[in-house]
């Protein structure tokens, strides 16, 4: 029988993760310390301190973080709401304080967020870094720079110069009962790896790990959360009649149109083939990116060895670029 206190952690990582999710699905209600300590049955005290320990910021740091990254997509793709309505929306009390706290957090207003990098906006900023360095970029272009050449060190002029993406479906995909492990913090096969192991110990004796059974890796997007903050969740699908235990937790993907791009890839080409995929293709397409989990679906879970071709869909969460 494993140890006391590995059980013990284990039961305060699945109350903390159950938070964790209920705060991204309802971020724009009351989330309260009283409330989320009832939820994950703490005390207000232990669950505080329990929270920073675990998550690595206080429980009021995160819901505000939370909430900020979901204004920010907000205000990128949806322009026919006022960014008063944004801020409502977002679970702020107003746009005074929603302003203040959006410029203190990305150093800009969320009106310049609004004009600089709106869907058809953010296209063109990125096909203009193409052959450019960073000394000749305006502000806005040079952040871009930042993002995607020096922290994610992807070539942008290599991904601009391959062949338009065409082998892509757009699907109507179902909601999908998943028990998971997450992983927070970079996105690093170091990382990920160990928590697919984890899934797949606990999934196969109990029969899960069957032809019926889907295993994904559930994505942030690494573009606007903090690298050390980032959250990946190893999933496989599960019945309604497996629940969350001490080594695993459950949560439901929310369905809905996404667009499928199949294809065999390494692990080390995983995020430059994402940002191909959107450039390459929905940049052309007529969708857009829409608020739900991105995700991809393995067909064999992840190997040791990052150098083998993994197969797999990659499911990118659209909305029509016209409504």
């Amino acid at each position: 029988m494993p140890p006391v206190d590995k059980l013990l952690n284990n039961e305060y990582r699945m109350r903390i993760n159950r938070i964790i999710d209920y705060i991204q699905a309802h971020y724009a209600e009351d989330l309260s310390l009283e409330k989320l300590a009832s939820i994950a049955c703490f005390s207000k005290f232990h669950f505080h301190r329990l929270f920073r320990a675990m998550v690595g910021e206080t429980l009021n740091d995160y819901v505000q973080r939370i909430r900020l990254e979901k204004s920010v997509r907000k205000l990128t793709s949806d322009r026919t709401k006022s960014i008063t309505d944004i801020a409502f929306e977002c679970g702020f009390s107003g746009s005074q304080n929603f302003a203040r706290l959006f410029k203190s957090h990305y150093g800009v207003t969320p009106s310049v967020i609004r004009r600089e990098y709106h869907w058809d906006e953010w296209k063109n900023k990125m096909r203009r870094l193409k052959g450019r360095e960073l000394e000749e970029l305006p502000p806005a272009e040079a952040h871009l720079y930042d993002i995607y050449r020096n922290k994610r060190k992807l070539s942008i002029d290599k991904i601009l110069d391959e062949r338009p993406v065409t082998q892509v479906k757009i699907v109507d995909m179902p909601d999908l009962r998943v028990a998971y492990v997450r992983s927070i913090g970079p996105y690093t096969t170091e990382r990920l790896l160990p928590a697919f192991n984890q899934l797949t110990k606990w999934a196969a004796p109990r029969g899960l790990m069957n032809d019926d059974a889907k295993i994904l890796g559930v994505w942030n997007n690494p573009g606007s959360v903090p690298e050390d903050k980032l959250i990946h969740d190893a999933c496989i699908t599960v019945p309604d009649s497996v629940s969350a235990d001490k080594w695993v937790d459950v949560q439901i993907l929310p369905g809905g149109k996404y667009a499928i791009h199949h294809l065999a890839i390494r692990a080390d080409q995983m995020e430059a083939t994402w940002l191909s995929f959107v450039l390459n293709w929905l940049t052309f397409s007529d969708y857009q990116p829409d608020d739900r989990p991105m995700y991809q679906i393995y067909y064999k879970a992840p190997e040791n060895d990052p150098s083998r071709l993994r197969v797999l869909d990659l499911c990118m969460p659209v909305k029509p670029l016209f409504e």
